[in-house]
């Protein structure tokens, strides 16, 4: 079976031939040039160079790069939803010590979707569409300080016809930081090689979530107006992380091998594919045609596999490899794995115990959950 792990890790890495270049910073502050209002979680970096990161709050931002290391073509871009896009030429790029330059991006008005007017069937049904975990040993990790910007998206395989999107759901198994600030985007699958390319989202407004304690997420998409007429991409993107942890974050994925999921490691990086796997990304949609919708035909429930139990074992926000995880009542034994995952047989009502070195034991009785965290503390 395939095991999504590790979407994004750690990307930033200095070699023995680059010690004797020293990094600048590129900073500055965005601002709307009609409004003169700060632009926040701008996407800025090096086009395919998995250089970049993201405005704050209030419009600013600091880039860490050497000009030398890059060629006279290489480009930086700036892009934010309801703007122009604008490129600088690396080589073109002023850095200044004592100020933030001003940066101003161009608001651009947004067409109406004619699609939405025309192909509007006069019958509408509701229907869930993407990807459910289903209580499976699947999921993708983030790990160490990546850079912001960095996205893990999905393709979403659905049958042609016009629908509207109403409900972003997606579920946190983990997360060691003291919350995260993420970013929904939705993208055709237009871009190089049908990779994710036009930003579907054309309200201008971001769809932003912060990730504190693990559980499943259900985000509102109906004020966004977001309509597709087929298959596309869903994301979710890292824009900031709060407190002073490194960034450890757990999300389900889906044991599904009919579809395909990309990772880029920052703002302006280029796609990477991972093939025949899927993030558990579930939406809630509205679709329309011109012909009622044929009643299907009821399907008989399948059972859930109720037989295991799995999650991650921490101390504090370390996640413990090695741990000793025991089902008393069946007597079957599994250790964690270097990601601090385990996987065991167990059903309602048995006896887990948790044992490691240095650590006080622990034991809980399974009830209904599937997936489980469990943080040990000092003997």
């Amino acid at each position: 079976m395939f095991r999504i792990r590790s979407f994004l890790k750690f990307f930033f890495f200095i070699s023995i031939l680059n010690l004797g270049y020293s990094q600048e910073d590129f900073k500055g502050i965005i601002f709307d040039n009609k409004t003169n209002k700060p632009i926040p979680y701008v996407n800025i970096g090096i086009l395919d160079k998995g250089i970049g990161t993201v405005s704050d709050e209030d419009g600013l931002f600091h880039l860490e790069l050497d000009p030398r290391q890059f060629g006279p073509d290489d480009m930086l871009q700036f892009s934010a939803l309801g703007y122009a896009t604008i490129n600088k030429l690396v080589s073109d790029l002023e850095f200044r010590y004592n100020e933030y330059p001003r940066i101003l991006m161009e608001p651009k008005a947004e067409l109406l979707n004619e699609v939405v007017v025309t192909n509007a069937g006069p019958y509408k049904s509701e229907e869930s569409i993407g990807y459910k975990n289903g209580g499976h040993q699947f999921y993708g990790y983030w790990k160490d300080n990546i850079a912001l910007g960095g996205e893990l998206g999905t393709r979403i395989q659905i049958k042609k016809g016009l629908r509207r999107l109403n409900e972003f759901t997606f579920e946190v198994l983990g997360n060691t930081t003291d919350s995260v600030l993420v970013r929904v985007n939705f993208y055709k699958s237009d871009g190089k090689r049908s990779y994710p390319g036009t930003n579907l989202n054309t309200s201008g407004k971001n769809i932003l979530y912060t990730i504190k304690n693990p559980g499943r997420i259900r985000l509102d998409l109906r004020p966004y107006d977001l309509y597709v007429k087929g298959t596309f991409i869903a994301s979710l993107e890292l824009l900031k992380v709060y407190g002073s942890s490194k960034i450890g974050l757990v999300l389900a994925a889906a044991n599904n091998k009919f579809t395909d999921s990309y990772k880029r490691y920052a703002s302006q990086d280029s796609w990477q594919i991972l093939m025949d796997a899927a993030m558990a990304y579930e939406l809630q949609s509205t679709i329309y045609t011109k012909k009622p919708k044929k009643k299907a035909r009821a399907k008989r429930k399948e059972k859930a596999d109720k037989s295991i139990i799995s999650g991650f074992v921490f101390y504090g926000n370390i996640a413990l490899a090695d741990v000793d995880v025991v089902n008393l009542s069946q007597n079957v034994s599994v250790k964690t794995n270097e990601k601090g995952n385990y996987q065991i047989p167990a059903s309602e009502g048995d006896l887990i115990q948790f044992t490691a070195r240095g650590m006080k034991k622990l034991r809980i009785k399974i009830l209904k959950k599937k997936f489980i965290n469990i943080r040990l503390e000092r003997s």
